[in-house]
């Protein structure tokens, strides 16, 4: 008796087994559809977001091109006459010139010695200290 119960269970065991090995594959193969499901989706997906960035690129280059038309087309405004400049005396100019190098010399010469009067203040490291 105790044979046929060992014999039994084992046999229960084995057929556990085999039904546990034949869930796995079952397992295995839904989880590999899923995964090709997910695969298919997601190539789906990119597909879309290429035709959408193509039809933006499409539909941005239109909107260029009209701007560019816009911009080199004649335009009322662009055929109008620009008004008269003024023409310069050449003595006018010339004094002018004069004044502003003459203002700039000024300027140069009290920089300059604005420098020196610094620098003769800086005591240098060579004198002795006084007491």
């Amino acid at each position: 008796m105790r044979r046929g119960v060992l014999l039994l269970s084992v046999s229960l065991a084995a057929l556990g087994g085999v039904a546990g090995a034949q869930d796995l594959r079952a397992l295995q193969a839904r989880n590999a559809a899923a995964h090709a499901l997910e695969d298919v989706r997601r190539d789906l997906l990119a597909n879309q977001i290429e035709a959408s960035n193509a039809r933006e690129q499409a539909a941005s280059a239109a909107r260029l091109r009209a701007l560019d038309a816009q911009r080199t087309a004649p335009d009322a405004r662009s055929l109008t006459i620009p008004p008269a400049r003024v023409i310069e005396s050449p003595d006018r100019r010339d004094a002018e010139l004069s004044a502003s190098a003459s203002q700039l010399d000024r300027l140069t010469q009290a920089a300059l010695a604005e420098s020196n009067a610094r620098m003769r203040a800086i005591r240098p490291a060579s004198e002795p200290k006084q007491r």
